[in-house]
């Protein structure tokens, strides 16, 4: 068999050596790259979630404020966060109060039944229970029944969401009190989303929760703290950074070979 016309190299060795660390090095590259890529997208797509406040491996039980203090740009708030509810495919319970509370809907229910009552949320139709409460709150009979219903569904694992402006009734306090230690006692945990809350009512529900048993998170509009505030996205920008890095290093450090021209004899 006729060879076909090469040039010889004494190095060949060497080139082979190198030949498989730069394939290894670009198999390392590929899969840091891929990996980079896959945390972008992971933390371009809601870092955090509204529908993580329904407790994983739970069946929450949503208690939702719709007193008169409950606003429009408030309403807003409360429509984007049932609506990531419904979004979330869970099976829910769910409860509206205000002065008195009753059950919407049982425990187990699909979350997609949410979606009738966005439309009150909007802005566009007026709050269909106004005319049954009256203007005060009170929270812990909201807890009170959610608490109730897990009981008589039988729910071994269950978790109540409360989504209010947290202007709770003076009045309630002490009711409020004893109702937060009995869910302290039978491990029901309590995710709190505070709509647009005052800052010393905020600040009662964290103290109330400090020693475990729940969580308040804040949801605000931009009118209600005179700008709107954004987290910097630190950890999105450090993984696109290093993203652009890597693609410089495998340009730079593992670029094709190339051979320089023969100088032409002068």
């Amino acid at each position: 068999m006729s060879r076909l016309p090469s040039i010889p190299f004494s190095s060949l060795g060497a080139i082979a050596r190198l030949s498989r660390w730069t394939a290894a090095a670009r198999l390392g590259f590929a899969a840091l790259l891929v990996g980079g890529l896959a945390l972008v997208f992971l933390l371009s797509h809601d870092r955090q979630r509204d529908d993580s406040f329904l407790e994983a491996g739970t069946s929450p039980v949503i208690a939702l404020d719709v007193s008169w203090s409950v606003t429009y740009d408030r309403s807003r708030l409360i429509e984007r966060t049932l609506k990531s509810f419904v979004d979330a495919q869970r099976r829910v319970g769910l409860v509206l109060f205000s002065d008195t509370a009753y059950e919407a809907l049982p425990v187990g229910t699909r979350s997609d039944a949410l979606q009738p009552f966005l439309r009150f949320f909007h802005g566009a139709q007026a709050n269909p229970w106004r005319a049954t409460f009256s203007a005060g709150t009170r929270i812990s009979a909201a807890l009170d029944l959610a608490h109730e219903m897990l009981d008589e569904a039988r729910v071994k694992k269950g978790s109540v969401v409360l989504i209010s402006d947290l202007a709770d009734s003076p009045n309630d306090e002490t009711d409020l009190a004893r109702t937060l230690v009995t869910y302290q006692r039978d491990a029901i945990p309590i995710r709190i989303i505070g709509i647009n809350p005052n800052r010393q009512d905020e600040q009662f529900f964290r103290e109330a929760l400090r020693s475990g048993g729940g969580s308040v998170t804040t949801l605000r509009t931009a009118s209600s703290v005179g700008t709107a505030s954004y987290a910097f996205p630190a950890a999105l920008v450090a993984v696109i950074a290093l993203v652009v890095l890597l693609l410089g290093l495998n340009e730079h450090l593992l670029g094709r070979l190339t051979w320089a021209r023969r100088r032409e004899a002068a």
